[in-house]
């Protein structure tokens, strides 16, 4: 067992468990401990053995597989991953993770378990790239494959500044932005895009079967956390490029695409409003993104 003592944005996290099991964790790196006013603890424990799926159990898609979700009341749930099932519970005070595994592996269970955490405490996860370049900070939105990261990359190349390549954390309270992603994480053809442009490109670091650029590789200082103005989603159907207009309606499909469903009831009726919110009050426009410029 290790001890673990890690923040992110006030959220504080403990715990004595095997450190492989806390791998996914690694995502929000020493860098997410920002000043913020909130402080909540989150206890995370190990049981052996594993909990089945009750009759009540859905289906969460990760961006690397899925997870099926047990609800247990107003404020807990379940998550049951490929190799371990933790057990959430969220009270105002602390929050406990109770992961029950035969493995010590990592495991996106508890990833999906922590999301759920930061969500409860006012901060709303965020898939998209944002970029900020010319007093605008623009969250890029849009399903994988559609250019997200290649979009980023030109922005980057013509003077933007990076706060977070593929995950984020929406503040409501403040309007921020805060990133967490430490470069760009490129499949092989993006990859060819940064040697094209930068020659002198040291060999990156392969993460989750992509290549890692960090944003020093890049020759750029990210921006750890800015507010957010723009809303761009892309997409992608083989017609020209072109920038259009959204509607509210689908504005608001894009968010929760982005966002994830929240597991816990208490979370339902507040990433709703956060949503609604976002959807009426930022500039809003889709962009066609042309077959050339995606991976």
């Amino acid at each position: 067992m290790t001890g673990v003592l890690l923040n992110v944005l006030g959220v504080e996290v403990g715990a004595q468990v095997p450190a492989p099991l806390l791998a996914p964790l690694a995502l929000f790196g020493p860098h997410a401990a920002l000043s913020r006013p909130v402080h909540h603890r989150v206890r995370v424990q190990v049981q052996s053995g594993r909990q089945a799926a009750g009759p009540e159990a859905y289906t969460v898609r990760t961006h690397s597989s899925e997870v099926q979700v047990t609800p247990d009341g107003p404020d807990a749930a379940w998550i049951h991953g490929a190799t371990l099932d933790a057990h959430l519970s969220v009270t105002c005070e602390e929050s406990v993770i109770t992961v029950h595994t035969e493995s010590a592996g990592p495991d996106d269970a508890l990833m999906v378990a922590f999301t759920e955490v930061l969500r409860a405490q006012g901060l709303l996860p965020l898939h998209a790239a944002v970029l900020a370049q010319g007093g605008q900070v623009t969250a890029l939105l849009g399903p994988s494959g559609t250019g997200k990261s290649t979009a980023l990359l030109e922005a980057l190349l013509s003077g933007a500044r990076p706060v977070t390549e593929d995950y984020g954390l929406f503040e409501p309270a403040t309007g921020l932005l805060h990133g967490l992603d430490g470069g760009l994480r490129c499949l092989p053809d993006t990859l060819a895009r940064v040697r094209a442009a930068l020659p002198d490109l040291t060999e990156p670091a392969t993460v989750r079967g992509k290549a890692l650029v960090t944003w020093d590789m890049l020759g750029t200082e990210q921006r750890w956390h800015a507010p957010l103005t723009h809303m761009e989603v892309l997409r992608r159907d083989g017609r020209e490029a072109g920038v259009r207009p959204l509607p509210v309606a689908q504005r608001v499909m894009n968010l929760w695409a982005a966002t994830g469903v929240p597991l816990l009831p208490v979370n339902r009726d507040w990433t709703n409003g956060v949503i609604g919110t976002l959807a009426r009050e930022l500039t809003w426009v889709e962009r066609t993104v042309p077959h050339h410029l995606t991976p």
